[in-house]
C-alpha cells in the first residue's frame, strides 16, 4: 500500500470515528420519520410538524401542485398534502429536501448531476415497482425515497475529503472504473460502506438502509431483498440513459440476478424502460423545487 493510500484510509477512519462531526437530520425530520412509522398518526400530527419550518411548507406545497406528481386539483394546505399524497410521499419529499439543504457546500463531484441521477434513479425505482405490483407488494413511495438516498456517502467523500475524493474521481475516469472500486482502491471504504455510516445515524427505517448499502451488490442483502434489487436496476438504468455522475462514467454490471429475483422479463423490462425515458422530463420539475 502507498504511503499516499494509507493517508486517505487514515483520514477515512478519522471521519467514521468522529461520528458526532457528520451532518444531522434535522430534528423535524426525525420526528416526522417517528409519526410516518407510528400506526396511530394522522395527517394532522405530520402537518404540524412540517409547518414549524416554512421553507419546508412552501416546498411541500408546491411539489404537491407540480407537474411531477401530477394531482388534478389544486393543494393550499400542508394537511391537504399530506391526505393526498399519503405519509410515505411525504417522508420522501422533506427527506429529499432536507438531505439537499444539507449538502448544500462546495463539491468534488458535480452536484447537480449528482442530484440528477439520484432523482432519475428515484423516478425510475417508482416505476419498477408500479410495473410490478401484481408480482409483488412493494410501496412505490418507499422505493423512491430510498433512489434519492442510494449515494448519500458520496456526498460525506465529496464535501469532507475533497482532495482526496478528487483523486478517486480521476483514478476512475482514467482507469474507466466504477467509483464503487476507485473508491475501494484510493480510500479503503466504499460510499456504500459509508452511506451506511450516516443510515444509522440518521435512524433511517431498515429498508431504506438495505438499499443504500446493497444497491451495488444486491446479491449479499439477506433482508429488503426485492427493494434492493429494484434499487440497483434503477440505478443501472440512470447510468445507461447518461444520466451518471459525469459523461462516459463507467457503472458496475448488472447483477446477474436482479431481473430474475424480480421476475423482469425481455417484454417487462422494455416497457419498464420507455416508462423511464417518457419521464425523465419531470426529474428537473422535482429538482428545481427541491433546490
Amino acid at each position: 500500500m502507498s504511503q499516499e493510500n494509507a493517508g486517505a484510509k487514515e483520514r477515512v477512519a478519522a471521519i467514521v470515528e468522529d461520528v458526532d462531526s457528520l451532518p444531522s437530520l434535522p430534528s423535524i425530520v426525525m420526528k416526522l420519520i417517528e409519526v410516518v412509522n407510528a400506526s396511530d398518526s394522522s395527517a394532522e400530527d405530520a402537518a404540524e410538524l412540517i409547518e414549524k419550518d416554512p421553507a419546508l411548507t412552501s416546498k411541500m406545497i408546491r411539489l404537491a401542485n407540480s407537474a411531477f406528481y401530477g394531482i388534478p386539483r389544486s393543494i393550499s394546505s400542508v394537511t391537504s398534502a399530506v391526505v393526498v399524497l399519503g405519509f410515505n410521499t411525504i417522508r420522501s419529499l422533506v427527506l429529499s429536501a432536507s438531505v439537499v439543504k444539507m449538502f448544500e457546500g462546495k463539491h468534488v463531484i458535480d452536484i447537480d448531476r449528482f442530484w440528477k441521477h439520484s432523482v432519475v434513479t428515484a423516478m425510475a425505482s417508482k416505476i419498477i415497482v408500479r410495473h410490478l405490483m401484481g408480482v409483488r407488494m412493494m410501496d412505490p413511495e418507499s422505493a423512491f425515497c430510498a433512489g434519492v438516498l442510494h449515494d448519500i456517502g458520496m456526498l460525506i467523500f465529496s464535501q469532507y475529503m475533497t482532495e482526496d475524493y478528487a483523486k478517486v474521481c480521476e483514478y476512475a475516469k482514467k482507469n474507466s472504473t466504477p467509483l464503487l472500486e476507485a473508491e475501494d482502491k484510493v480510500l479503503g471504504v466504499n460510499h456504500a460502506q459509508m452511506g451506511k455510516i450516516l443510515a444509522d445515524r440518521w435512524s433511517l427505517p431498515s429498508d431504506l438502509e438495505y438499499a443504500i448499502v446493497y444497491h451495488h451488490t444486491p446479491e449479499e442483502a439477506d433482508k429488503a431483498i426485492p427493494l434492493v434489487n429494484v434499487i440497483h436496476l434503477a440505478d443501472t438504468i440512470s447510468h445507461d440513459l447518461g444520466c451518471g455522475h459525469w459523461d462516459g462514467e463507467a457503472r458496475r454490471s448488472e447483477s446477474a440476478s436482479c431481473r430474475a429475483e424480480l421476475k423482469i422479463g425481455d417484454a417487462d423490462y422494455a416497457k419498464i424502460m420507455f416508462n423511464i425515458e417518457s419521464s425523465l422530463d419531470k426529474s428537473q420539475d422535482f429538482l428545481a423545487i427541491l433546490k
